[in-house]
């Protein structure tokens, strides 16, 4: 038995070798994807246009506008100095934000009393504005507590601001998506990597011819999963090592963990979208019919498993759905090793969720191949 798997092995990377598409799919697809997702892929909003209608013209008021165009989030594209313009500006695209400045800024800080300053935001697109929203509190927060340290810091008014409030962000301190998404695109391009190769393996056979070769050897369903699995697994483990060397060197993001116990934790997720990729393989008669087939299962582990969009925010029905999805639980593997430095304690929950997915799919696997 042992020399067979050996042999089937050896045939399988030899094979793959030989594929000119293969080097496209395990080197040439992932560098690519991995680029657009850690570049394009992000929650962070940079450089957005502002319109501004400052009505107070004082140091005040242009040190609030200062805060907002240090911060990199904003621009001050434009200068207007009626508020009605500010639509016109919006409707036509030109800003996303309008900041307005009432009269007496200055003065109305200076005594004590607050003050109200106008923001209109472009909320057709409801995701860039709902950031763009915490971007303004926090940096409207950040000037207000200035204000009171520097003008009613001895004030008898300094009693009505108890409370400084100081947040402390764990693990991502600097809040940047690029240390949420390149992880969860380690998940994402084995999955697409690992099903993409196993499916096309046994449609492959059948359409080289060797399907019957295989067929009159002594070699046994189970030998052929294990024989099919294992060359996948070095190539899974290859994609995991390239985009774990290109995020730290390139992107610069966060790792806190072990990469031991990556490496260790990624060989379940592998073993599921193999399992998987063999079980497409064993109904798909065509290539195209894996492709067509791989969409049905690689579509809602990317959109459902929280890689993009966070799983508390989906209908209570959807969130059900979620927990026979093996990314979701390699997605909390990963990022709590990246980001939080989880360890074997705290994931092998997860872990033992991926090995009995894997091994039950597996098993169906072998047997389809076994009745065929």
């Amino acid at each position: 038995m042992f020399f067979r798997i050996i042999q089937l092995i050896k045939k399988e990377l030899i094979q793959t070798l030989r594929d000119k598409r293969a080097f496209g799919i395990l080197l040439i697809a992932p560098m690519l994807q991995l680029l657009v997702f850690g570049y394009v892929a992000t929650t962070d909003i940079k450089r957005s246009a502002a319109v501004i209608c400052d009505y107070d013209q004082t140091p005040a008021s242009r040190a609030l506008i200062r805060k907002f165009t240090a911060s990199s989030y904003f621009e001050d594209k434009f200068y207007t100095s009626s508020q009605a313009d500010i639509d016109r500006y919006l409707d036509s695209g030109k800003a996303v934000i309008g900041i307005i400045i009432p009269p007496d800024f200055h003065k109305t800080l200076k005594s004590g009393r607050p003050v109200t300053v106008g923001f209109a935001l472009d909320g057709a697109n409801s995701n860039r504005a709902t950031i763009l929203s915490g971007y303004i509190q926090f940096i409207i927060a950040d000037y207000s507590n200035r204000v009171i340290s520097e003008f009613i810091g001895n004030s008898a008014i300094d009693a009505n601001v108890p409370l400084d409030v100081k947040p402390r962000v764990w693990f991502n301190p600097d809040l940047k998506s690029v240390n949420y998404m390149v992880p969860g695109v380690i998940g994402m391009l084995t999955l697409i990597l690992l099903l993409t190769l196993t499916s096309l393996s046994i449609v492959r056979e059948r359409e080289l011819g060797t399907a019957e070769q295989i067929v009159v050897t002594p070699i046994r369903p189970i030998e052929l999963v294990i024989g099919k699995i294992i060359p996948a697994g070095f190539a899974g483990f290859l994609v995991t090592t390239l985009v774990l060397v290109v995020g730290l060197l390139w992107f610069k993001i966060n790792f806190v963990g072990s990469v031991l116990l990556l490496y260790f934790f990624a060989g379940f997720f592998m073993f599921c979208a193999i399992s998987m990729g063999l079980l497409i393989s064993t109904y798909s008669q065509t290539g195209d019919q894996a492709m067509w087939s791989n969409q049905f299962f690689m579509m809602p582990n990317v959109l459902l498993s929280g890689f993009i969009f966070p799983i508390d925010n989906m209908p209570e029905v959807i969130q059900y759905v979620t927990y026979v999805l093996p990314m979701r639980y390699f997605l909390v593997i990963i990022r709590g090793i990246f980001l939080q430095g989880a360890g074997f304690t705290e994931l092998w929950p997860q872990a033992a969720v991926l090995f009995s997915w894997g091994l039950v799919v597996v098993t169906i696997a072998s047997y389809r191949l076994k009745k065929h």
